[in-house]
């Protein structure tokens, strides 16, 4: 039996074939980008690029699930890579130790990037890299009990920058709780998966804002 058996159903021969054969890029592997590819892993896509500088410190192991105390000091993607591997699975991880900057490529291959940075700082850089590949860019962020998504499609919807503004978040602390990291993470792959398989009904000049401490939903139409 295939192990994407259960979830056949959902997609149609042609969907089913786009999502096997699509690569996505995720910058940044903390709390969004550990729980993004994990679960892209799980959907069946061909190939996942991690990206991104930092090391592993124990104060990440409260929402950074590739991570044990046993990774503490090693590189983020080293040791994403590492967990991801051991499932034996047919996803490839390619990775790359790199602080995101203007000087960054995006490879060729790429389908869709995924934002999980932390700072709206690198965000700006990664999806002006986005807009220069004409690729797809998914945006969330969370902080305490909240969380927010959006999708950038080059040329077609607002930049991030139009929906934000100027943001110095370089020296802001976010405090969260891995079950809302996940919840945000997994809306975002959702998200992923409808734009890789050509779905309309993505949030593209849409912004969701999720509240889990009272369980509220809005989606706010940004034109």
């Amino acid at each position: 039996m295939d192990y994407l058996e259960r979830q056949k159903m959902l997609f149609t021969e042609e969907e089913a074939l786009r999502l096997k054969q699509a690569v996505v890029y995720i910058g940044g592997v903390g709390g969004l980008g550990t729980h993004q590819a994990l679960e892209l892993q799980r959907v069946g896509v061909k190939k996942i690029y991690l990206v991104d500088y930092d090391k592993v410190e124990l104060s990440n192991l409260n929402r950074q699930v590739l991570y044990g105390k046993e990774s503490i000091g090693e590189y983020k993607v080293d040791q994403a890579k590492k967990t991801l591997e051991s499932f034996n699975l047919p996803t490839i991880i390619e990775t790359k130790v790199e602080k995101i900057s203007e000087e960054s490529n995006i490879p060729k291959d790429v389908d869709v990037i995924l934002d999980a940075l932390d700072n709206f700082e690198t965000r700006y850089i990664l999806e002006q890299l986005a807009w220069e590949s004409n690729v797809p860019y998914i945006h969330a962020g969370v902080n305490q009990w909240y969380g927010q998504l959006t999708t950038i499609i080059p040329g077609k919807t607002l930049s991030l920058k139009d929906i934000f503004g100027e943001k110095d978040t370089r020296n802001e602390k976010v405090s969260t709780i891995s079950p809302v990291v996940s919840i945000m993470a997994s809306l975002q792959v959702i998200e992923t998966i409808k734009v890789i398989i050509g779905k309309k009904d993505t949030l593209d000049n849409k912004l969701l804002l999720v509240d889990l401490k009272d369980y509220s939903v809005e989606i706010i139409n940004l034109r």
